[in-house]
């Protein structure tokens, strides 16, 4: 009997805290929202549902708006030649409404996404590259350009070009040829 009694108290013991478990459990939730280092401040990505279908979060050109977390620059501006032959270029601006405009062109994977035709497919592959090499106002030139080399997976070049304008107005320029 007491044997009994003692499996209940356990069975019903352990069903009580596993109904009592919390579904919404963030810090083990893969699905929950991140956090990204925008500068300054820390601030809360949104969730999935609110995003849209820009991956930088919101709605823009062609009915995307941009984020409000963004991704620290204003102006985004890469050219990469390889073999003197134009490899990558990867443009984007965003503009005072919030809007913005992307290009990624990369010869090297056979992607040509401009903003009149493919302007979702355009922010979602600057959106990984941008993701990839976290770029920020106190990374020296040459881990700036170390990181896209890195990202866009280009180990010889013969320019580089980059230009970024920050969003506290303050700018980026990066230019060689070899």
């Amino acid at each position: 009997m007491k044997f009994r009694l003692l499996g209940l108290t356990l069975l019903s013991g352990t069903l009580v805290l596993g109904a009592c478990g919390d579904k919404n459990n963030t810090e083990n939730d893969n699905s929950s929202a991140t956090t990204e280092n925008t500068g300054n401040t820390t601030e809360e990505a949104p969730d999935n549902s609110a995003a849209g279908d820009n991956p930088a979060g919101g709605k823009g050109h062609d009915g995307y708006e941009e984020t409000q977390q963004g991704y620290g620059f204003k102006v985004f501006d890469l050219e990469i030649d390889v073999d003197g032959q134009d490899a990558i270029d990867a443009d984007y601006k965003t503009e005072e409404d919030g809007t913005f405009e992307a290009d990624y062109k990369n010869t090297i994977q056979g992607v040509d996404y401009d903003n009149d035709r493919n302007q979702k497919e355009a922010i979602d592959e600057l959106d990984k590259l941008f993701k990839d090499i976290l770029l920020d106002q106190q990374m020296s030139e040459e881990k700036v350009k170390k990181n896209v080399l890195r990202a866009l997976d280009v180990q010889d070049y013969s320019k580089f070009d980059l230009e970024v304008e920050f969003d506290d107005g303050k700018k980026m320029k990066i230019e060689e040829n070899k």
